[in-house]
């Protein structure tokens, strides 16, 4: 099993268990939504929070733990690249298959830096006690998360990950 696919599994696997603690020990009505400077502006039934973050993370997962089968079904007008000879030369039909391999890498990882978010913030909504939390429980991790993200597209789109050899 390639390490990200691993990986999803795990943040997944933390993610549902996230999930079940707060069922199992939360209080009827929990914060829902906080705004920016951390203050609870939304309480919502514990049921109402677990189907709005289990069908949040469920969406997430089914699309980052299916791309190893539908990004090799997708046609190459489909696949976008930073360059026409990046395009060319990966959507080949030589080398088609290492990017069937490694986009699919690309968005599991990408999937675990977003379970990990969304168990975090279940997290701190299950955890919050008074009407607000300081605004670095949030700010801080979506900061790291974005930067994450954007980093890694950044290396990628760069052609860090996807450099035609002897370039």
């Amino acid at each position: 099993m390639k390490l990200s696919r691993a990986a999803l599994l795990l943040s997944t696997l933390f993610f549902v268990g996230v999930l079940v603690w707060v069922a199992l020990t939360a209080a009827d009505e929990m914060p829902a939504h906080f705004d920016g400077s951390g203050q609870v502006d939304r309480m919502d039934s514990k049921l109402s929070f677990l189907l709005t973050m289990g069908g949040t993370g469920f969406v997430m997962i089914v699309l980052f733990a299916s791309v190893r089968w539908w990004f090799p079904k997708l046609p190459a007008q489909f696949v976008n690249l930073p360059t026409r000879r990046m395009h060319e030369y990966w959507t080949s039909s030589e080398n088609r298959p290492a990017l069937n391999r490694k986009v699919p890498e690309d968005l599991e990882w990408m999937g675990v830096a977003t379970m990990l978010l969304l168990a975090w913030i279940a997290g701190v909504a299950r955890s919050t006690t008074g009407n607000s939390v300081s605004v670095w429980v949030f700010a801080v991790p979506t900061a790291l998360y974005l930067l994450a993200i954007l980093g890694y597209a950044a290396f990628v789109f760069k052609g860090g990950r996807y450099r035609i050899p002897n370039d």
